[in-house]
């Protein structure tokens, strides 16, 4: 497949394009699709965010989940607006907000997401350098997102950031669970060593990710861009992805992984034609 035909099928399966002048920006540089992860407005101010969505073909809504508001409400919001917000996903902030993915407050979201086909992604690992956190990094570990995948295995759960800094750990569990996926989105943020350090960063995800047989398939392209958090990097991933990957994966990586990960973004886009 020719390289320019490549980068427009590409589909970015984690950004916070929350505002339109954020959506400006990331696509005067790159193509493609792009899935939206909604903040918690008590973590990120972004009342923007769903009307950015709304407002861009390209745009697809993961709607946050707040888990120190009450939750049923939160979900029959999302409910009332699937169609309308285009939403595909949703997304809990452990390591932010205290907490475990196998905790029971969190099944009904499991539930609801096994009723409306959609995927749930977990921040995991280490947190932004900028924003506020309860830093329990230890409650975000794969192991617990494993156990709720277990229990739901007809969800398809996305552990973003590779469970930083816990890589071959979370490789491991990627690849012992069919609806498990992991990407490295955010590795670069400006001030941390793999921002200060690219190749470095490249030579440890490459590790982790070939560690294992058949990862190829579990990985998912991500780069978490929100400028006005310190993540403004898009060449860093295609070239990670250039380094870690041979050519014949690459629809893998940029595309086809995350139609499978993430189906009603696949019901959606052939909705679209």
């Amino acid at each position: 497949m020719e390289k320019e035909e490549l980068q427009k099928r590409k589909i970015d399966c984690h950004t916070h394009i929350i505002s339109p002048n954020i959506r400006e920006e990331y696509f005067s540089r790159t193509f493609g699709y792009a899935v939206v992860m909604q903040f918690p407005e008590r973590i990120f101010q972004n009342r923007e965010c769903v009307e950015t969505v709304m407002g861009d073909s390209r745009l697809f809504l993961s709607a946050c989940i707040d888990r120190k508001e009450p939750i049923s409400p939160q979900l029959h919001t999302i409910e009332a607006h699937l169609d309308d917000w285009k939403v595909v996903g949703l997304k809990l902030y452990l390591s932010y907000q205290r907490g475990r993915a196998n905790d029971r407050e969190l099944y009904p979201v499991y539930e609801f997401a096994a009723r409306h086909g959609l995927t749930v992604t977990f921040h995991t690992g280490l947190c932004s350098l900028v924003l506020p956190s309860d830093n329990d990094i230890e409650g975000s570990a794969a192991k617990y997102i494993a156990k709720a995948a277990e229990d739901f295995p007809t969800v398809n759960f996305v552990i973003a950031h590779m469970d930083d800094p816990r890589f071959e750990e979370c490789i491991r569990i990627v690849s012992e669970h069919e609806n498990l996926y992991t990407d490295f989105s955010g590795a670069y943020e400006t001030g941390t060593k793999e921002g200060n350090n690219v190749e470095a960063a490249i030579e440890t995800f490459g590790k982790a990710i070939h560690s294992r047989p058949g990862t190829e398939r579990k990985i998912l392209y991500g780069t978490d861009f929100c400028p006005p958090i310190n993540l403004a990097q898009l060449d860093e991933y295609d070239y990670s992805i250039e380094k870690i990957f041979p050519p014949e994966v690459f629809p893998l990586i940029y595309y086809e992984n995350c139609l499978r990960a993430f189906p009603r973004l696949k019901q959606l886009l052939e909705k679209k034609g």
